[in-house]
């Protein structure tokens, strides 16, 4: 989460907000902004969301984990994507409710596909 709260100090006073600002906007204290921008709290990730939302940034930019593609500009078709990438964008296209899925205990989730994938290696 080291990116994390970087990303989110940086928007923050890109835009010129206080911790206080930003708290009110999303439902959460002051304190909870701070303690986010110091790293001594990790927000879920509905909190995550609305912090993107409100701070007009994108999700996966906040939380350091950006799809790197390169984009043919004539065709606007991509042309350059890491297959890990792309196996994450058909999994998610091919199951819609997968990310629906993750948002409800994300970190117990995870921690179950993380087994569950080093099991079937």
């Amino acid at each position: 989460m080291e990116v994390f709260k970087k990303r989110l100090k940086e928007a923050r006073e890109e835009r010129g907000y206080s911790q206080r600002i930003v708290g009110d906007a999303i439902g959460v204290t002051r304190n909870a902004i701070c303690y986010y921008e110091k790293g001594k709290r990790i927000p879920s990730i509905d909190i995550i969301e609305k912090l993107a939302e409100f701070l007009k940034v994108d999700f996966f930019w906040l939380i350091g984990k950006e799809i790197t593609a390169t984009v043919n500009r004539k065709s606007n078709k991509i042309i350059n994507i890491s297959e890990e990438d792309w196996n994450i964008i058909r999994l998610i296209h091919s199951n819609p409710d997968l990310f629906n899925y993750l948002l409800d205990d994300t970190d117990f989730k995870i921690a179950q596909i993380s087994r569950y994938i080093r099991n079937k290696n």
